[in-house]
């Protein structure tokens, strides 16, 4: 087992860990970046991006999106849009670009097993750091390592993965059926297609399982029996991002939207803080303060919107029943702008 040092450990190559890399490129630092996928790209997520990710870099962002179909429990409407709202991108297509900006040592196939003070370990190597960053998702061994609890907002995805190339987007609201949950259909990469529902709640079971496959067989028409199902968990419970010489990004740190349960924007964003305030740039940490206070409003409107028993729940159904024309059509039109335009 080789024995090395770093001055930087980042576990997991996602977009938070390679933003963090990319962000100490050129510092002198030694970085070391662990990832436990063979190759980029490889976790249960959405392959859209939005106009805030990385604006101004030139890569290819893929399809835009200008149309979407909106609904709620019982109805269905398209929606043709002034402008795009989203990319589809692919998880691996941000993250190869992200990868080109960087001079770390990124090791993939290497899952970390151990965690000390000192050293992480995998099935290869022990690697001591001066400092380390989790960006390794919802479910970070460094955040256990930290012993920081899940608990405020985590949720679930649940979907169906279609071969094909999306040629519609779609967004449900369903406070009848999934309480605290949305419908979907939307790329999961550049040629495929997932549609099920994302939901808040600790607990995922065959019972729920099996209702999203109903709604989603009776919704789109599909024989869910043929398909490809997968589950992943989402974690919007941020409880800080620096703890000694240990710092949090992404999902790992809770930085989610779970208004929009969109995670890519706020990872890259809280990687590139962590990196330059380990390179000793001081707009790292104010960039840090402001993703937190964006994140802390996020979730007071999510418990707003979601409470059945506040009015805001039935606004947004009433929004959603109809947006053609008229006030319904500014508000949502408004409402998804903010949502993918701005940080919060």
């Amino acid at each position: 087992m080789q024995d090395e040092s770093y001055d930087v450990v980042i576990v997991g190559a996602g977009p938070g860990g390679l933003s963090c890399a990319r962000a100490l490129a050129g510092s002198g630092r030694r970085v070391l970046v662990l990832e436990k996928a063979e190759t980029l790209g490889k976790k249960i997520c959405a392959g859209e991006l939005t106009a805030k990710v990385l604006p101004g870099e030139d890569f290819d962002r893929g399809r835009p999106w200008t149309e979407i179909h909106v609904g709620n429990d019982h109805t269905c409407h398209a929606l043709k849009l002034p402008r795009p709202f989203a990319w589809t991108t692919g998880r691996h297509g941000i993250e190869s670009h992200l990868m080109k900006g960087c001079d770390a040592d990124i090791r993939f196939g290497e899952p970390v097993q151990t965690i000390t003070a000192d050293f992480v370990e995998t099935r290869t190597g022990r690697y001591r750091y001066k400092q380390l960053v989790g960006a390794d998702g919802a479910n970070s061994i460094v955040r256990r390592h930290l012993e920081l609890p899940r608990e405020k907002i985590v949720g679930w995805a649940y979907h169906f993965v279609v071969d094909q190339p999306a040629t519609e987007f779609h967004i449900y609201w369903l406070p009848r059926t999934f309480p605290a949950g949305y419908g979907y259909m939307m790329s999961r990469s550049r040629g495929q297609t997932m549609v099920g529902l994302a939901f808040e709640g600790s607990r995922f079971d065959r019972d729920i399982a099996a209702r999203a496959g109903v709604w989603v067989a009776k919704r789109f028409g599909l024989d869910v029996s043929k398909l490809r199902h997968e589950a992943a968990k989402g974690n919007a419970d941020y409880r800080g991002w620096r703890f000694g010489n240990v710092f949090l990004v992404g999902e790992a740190a809770g930085l989610l939207n779970p208004l929009s349960t969109e995670g890519i924007y706020y990872a890259i964003r809280s990687g590139e803080g962590v990196g330059k305030f380990l390179r000793g740039d001081a707009t790292g940490e104010g960039l840090m303060r402001r993703l937190a206070h964006v994140h802390k409003k996020q979730v007071a409107i999510f418990k707003l919107v979601t409470n059945k028993k506040l009015p805001f729940c039935w606004m947004v159904d009433w929004v959603m029943r109809d947006p053609r024309r008229g006030l319904r059509r500014w508000l949502l039109q408004w409402v998804l702008y903010w949502l993918m335009d701005r940080s919060g």
